[in-house]
């Protein structure tokens, strides 16, 4: 009886993946050399990740490597008397690799964007500053996208 229970189970290998390191090549901007955004990348790799069904694991022979490549916020202002619109697009761009044995497999690249809008009747300029919420929706865009584009 013991045996035919072993023989009946079906085992399945799980996927498993490690998050290897999340390198900023950003030179300009706020975010040039900024570790605590290579830190929060790998953090929302590994949710991706794992949204997609997949373990993970650092001793896991498949790697996925992030280069973090542009950082910019560009900001469109249409004013007509006294009213006045503001778009502003944060735009980060990234490039993966997928490391199988130690075997660099599938360099991809990916471009996110977040788009925030604001309208007034009077504009009060704050500056030039960002949005930490329209960098954390680029940044999961951008990895959503390498993982779609690695196809793992």
């Amino acid at each position: 009886m013991f045996i035919s229970l072993l023989v009946s189970l079906n085992t399945f290998a799980q996927d498993v993946i490690k998050i290897g390191e999340v390198e900023n090549y950003i030179k300009l901007g706020p975010f040039a050399g900024n570790r605590d955004l290579a830190f929060g990348v790998q953090n929302i790799l590994e949710e991706v990740i794992q949204d997609k069904g997949y373990d993970l694991s650092p001793k896991s022979t498949t790697e996925i490597k992030v280069e973090l490549l542009y950082f910019d916020v560009k900001k469109t202002n249409v004013q007509l008397a006294v009213y006045g619109k503001n778009t502003e697009a944060t735009e980060i761009i990234a490039k993966a690799y997928l490391i199988v044995d130690g075997k660099k497999k599938k360099p991809v690249v990916a471009k996110g964007v977040a788009k925030s809008i604001s309208t007034a009747t009077l504009i009060i300029d704050q500056g030039g500053k960002f949005s930490q919420t329209d960098v954390s929706t680029a940044l999961k865009k951008v990895c959503v996208k390498l993982i779609e584009k690695l196809k793992l």
